[in-house]
């Protein structure tokens, strides 16, 4: 059995992470540093020593534009501040064949265009990389572990303002006490290619695999492992998500949701993979799309507003959303959900279409209200209760749908006890069902017109069961043309 660390090692191997221990030799008449040390001067630097302070603000301070310090393996170390400081100002400076392990943050950036490389940070008593307002700095193939609190931070300020443009790129974050990255109102930051786990080893609530604080812009979150967090894999208390490109995540046994995002706009949301959260993906969502994504033993949660929900694949869990309005939902599979396949508080002016919902423990799709929706061309079948349930609608359209083997009713819709509605139900085909094939309550002014209705308890069925629909609109439903056998 492979131990942990070497599980580890191989995820990051597979990120494409360098070889801790191979470096390539230094630049040519780069100038050494073997002590304490602040660099004022552009140029090429070299550690020929470990580097072990005891002084702030860091062991290394670098205080000039264009600078590169190679560590060639060295470690620098600092009991009282940071390890390597890049002061605000000391832009295009690159940090690469390093191990920083001290009091405070491994790598401290203030500056612009920095780039991190083969850095090896751990055991640091805050976090392993901050970056405190420098833009675009670009963070690839490190190790961030173990750090009392985060793997990486992005954080902002008022003096210096966000990090934006953060690039944090095939880098092994793991076992931070709090979460592995966090990135505090930023905007255009990617993480790509990391392998982000078991973080949230010393505040379980905060470990996140990325945490989200304030408003983010224009967040890319692809091709990540992010895997056994101790509470989401991407969340935290953000404030709203504007322009969010997930794509290619490995999404998996995260204590809490994989993805969770409270305020989520313009969000494209695709080929990711969610296996064994407490949920999936619970996004609160506008003008957003979910596309193609794999659920497995997990749960699509959340809301949409004018958004598309197409040609995901939810495998022993349930889609249980409070509401699509607005909404395209479409090709999708449910298969083997405890209970109810899909579960909504309200479908709303939505298209739901082209789905297939089958070996539900529940209704294959029970939703309390639906208004204004067009139901077609879905297959709902052997779900243990009713096919597709509603308990409060109207003005919604059941066409083309197979509705089949399902242990209750096959169509089981349900206008208004105080406005009787109006359901157009046709050219469906509802059979072998435990109860009434189409059943309508408390409707006036439905068509039920074209349908092959077999083999169920019941065929069709339109009735008032509380007497609560004047017995003249009753007789307003139009019944006609079905094939019942």
């Amino acid at each position: 059995m492979p131990s942990r660390r070497d599980v580890l090692k191989a995820g990051a191997a597979a990120a494409g992470l360098a070889a801790w221990g191979s470096f390539p030799a230094a630049a040519a008449g780069a100038t050494g540093i073997s002590g304490p040390t602040t660099i004022t001067e552009p140029g090429d630097y070299v550690l020929t020593a470990d580097v072990d302070a005891e002084r702030g603000p860091a062991a290394l301070d670098v205080a000039a534009s264009d600078v590169t310090v190679d560590g060639q393996g060295h470690t620098v170390g600092n009991a009282s501040g940071e390890c390597i400081s890049v002061y605000r100002g000391a832009n295009d400076v690159t940090v690469k064949n390093v191990r920083v392990s001290g009091e405070r943050n491994g790598v401290h950036v203030a500056g612009d265009d920095a780039t991190l490389f083969n850095v090896l940070a751990e055991g640091n008593g805050e976090s392993g990389v901050h970056l405190s307002g420098g833009k675009r700095a670009r963070t690839e193939s490190c190790l961030l572990r173990e750090n009392g609190r985060y793997g990486l931070t992005g954080a902002d300020s008022r003096e210096y303002g966000s990090a934006d443009d953060a690039l944090v790129r095939a880098c092994l974050v793991a076992d931070n006490g709090y979460a592995g990255l966090a990135f505090r109102r930023t905007t255009g930051v990617a993480v790509e290619r990391c392998l982000v786990a078991d973080n949230g080893v010393a505040v379980p609530n905060r470990g996140h695999g990325v945490e989200l604080i304030g408003d983010t812009d224009d967040l890319r979150v692809a091709d990540n492992q992010l895997l056994s967090n101790a509470a989401d894999g991407v969340g935290g208390p953000a404030g709203d998500v504007r322009g969010l490109n997930a794509v290619g995540n490995v999404v998996a046994d995260n204590e809490r949701v994989g993805f969770r995002f409270d305020d989520l706009s313009n969000a494209d949301v695709k080929r990711n993979t969610f296996a064994r959260n407490e949920v999936g993906l619970e996004a609160y969502a506008t003008d957003s799309r979910v596309l193609h994504n794999q659920f497995v033993d997990d749960d699509f949660g959340g809301s949409y507003t004018d958004s598309t929900v197409r040609g995901n694949r939810i495998v022993g869990g349930s889609v249980s959303v409070g509401d699509f309005i607005r909404s395209v939902v479409v090709e999708n599979l449910v298969v083997g959900a405890d209970d109810d396949g899909v579960s909504l508080v309200s479908m709303i002016d939505s298209e739901f279409g082209s789905n297939t919902v089958v070996g539900c423990g529940g209704d294959g799709v029970a939703t309390a209200q639906c208004y204004g929706c067009d139901v077609q061309w879905n297959t709902f079948s052997n779900n243990a209760e009713e096919g597709f349930s509603i308990t409060w609608g109207s003005d919604s359209t059941f066409k083309f749908n197979t509705v089949f083997g399902n242990g209750g009713d096959g169509l089981k819709l349900t206008a208004s006890e105080d406005e009787p509605g109006a359901f157009v139900v046709r050219k469906n085909t509802v059979s072998a069902n435990g109860g009434v094939g189409v059943l309508l309550r408390d409707a006036a002014g439905s068509r039920v017109t074209r349908n092959v209705v077999c083999a169920n308890d019941r065929g069709i069925d339109v009735s008032a069961p509380m007497d609560d629909v004047d017995p003249a609109e009753l007789e307003e439903n139009v019944v006609e043309n079905n094939y019942v056998c």
